[in-house]
């Protein structure tokens, strides 16, 4: 699964068993610092995977422009469970439905961020919006997604 996602991040493969490596060695120095109260340990992994890809391309100095969604990701892997399956799909679907519900600026911003992987900084020079707004746009974005899906989650 992680190097699914590295690949649709990255793009290249050699690129995205560099960065899976990467991403392991970091789970396994930071594996004291999981706590199961705050998600699964696959989003918690695949966080840690995203950041490495978002490291590497920084230091490698390369961009590719290619957007990608986790939960497509998941089709790359056939050994995943048809049940893990539809439950990945009705979890994205609470997503990108919460992510629709969002003002466009934040929407664009948090797009930018999460799934091109650019930092505060690009997303104001490609935008050319003050970098002072990008952060509040992406804070409020972050704290109306957390909110929307605990209240979803909880009626669910």
């Amino acid at each position: 699964m992680v190097f699914g996602v590295l690949y649709r991040l990255l793009g290249v493969p050699e690129a995205a068993e560099e960065v899976t490596q990467d991403a392991f060695h970091a789970v396994w120095r930071r594996a004291t610092t999981y706590r199961a109260d705050r998600g699964a340990v696959r989003t918690w992994v695949l966080a840690i995977a995203r950041n490495a890809a978002i490291d590497w391309r920084r230091t490698k100095g390369k961009r590719f422009e290619r957007e990608a969604a986790i939960d497509e990701a998941a089709e790359l892997v056939e050994e995943v469970r048809v049940d893990d399956r539809v439950i990945a799909s009705l979890r994205a679907e609470r997503v990108r439905e919460a992510v629709a519900s969002l003002p466009l600026e934040q929407r664009t911003v948090l797009s930018l961020a999460f799934w091109s992987g650019l930092s505060q900084t690009e997303i104001a020079a490609r935008t050319g919006t003050p970098l002072g707004t990008v952060k509040s746009r992406v804070r409020l974005g972050m704290m109306k997604l957390r909110d929307r899906l605990q209240v979803e989650g909880a009626d669910r």
